[in-house]
């Protein structure tokens, strides 16, 4: 009596080592850009957190009707605190590094290392009289990531108190990113 031949389940061994090689080979040809993603994201990380930094002293001057300052740390890393200008009563700081390893800001005008809101949310003189922030650009250092591969940020404000976060690499007419 003759039996009907087995089926087989599951994968050979070489099977299972064909797939693998091809996951290696794939992992081995993104690593370069998942580093300059990862590069790229500690600047947008650095760069909304000021943002974020800049917007609440805009509204806790509103709320509190009185000037609030945000203040760069002294080395212009990514660290910032937001504080009452007249008292110096600190609302919140953020110290550099947290996740914003590596990245440097270059500030305009060069020295000016704060910026105030008054109590209608627009920019007002600082209480120390030194020049007020006018952009925060970042960036990160050549050694970590060229120059042709990071992806900067500009933190840019307007009279009115109005802050935007734009690229100033980009320059085609009409692109949401570019720069005013």
């Amino acid at each position: 009596m003759l039996t009907a031949p087995r089926r087989q389940r599951g994968f050979s061994v070489i099977e299972a080592m064909i797939v693998v090689t091809v996951i290696a080979i794939m992992m081995v040809l993104s690593a370069p850009m998942s580093v300059e993603w990862l590069a790229n994201s500690r600047i947008r990380t650095a760069a909304e957190s000021m943002l974020a930094g800049l917007q609440l002293a805009r509204a806790e001057a509103v709320k509190r009707n009185v000037p609030v300052e945000f203040v760069l740390d002294a080395a212009l890393t990514a660290g910032w605190t937001v504080r009452v200008a007249l008292s110096g009563e600190e609302i919140q700081t953020r110290a550099a590094g947290e996740g914003t390893s590596d990245v440097a800001v270059a500030v305009t005008p060069a020295g000016a290392t704060r910026i105030s809101f008054d109590g209608l949310g627009r920019r007002t003189a600082n209480i120390d009289a030194s020049s007020p922030i006018d952009r925060l650009d970042l960036d990160l250092p050549a050694t970590v990531l060229a120059a042709d591969k990071t992806r900067d940020l500009r933190l840019q404000f307007g009279p009115g108190g109005q802050i935007t976060m734009c690229d100033p690499n980009v320059l085609a007419t009409g692109d949401v990113r570019k720069c005013p």
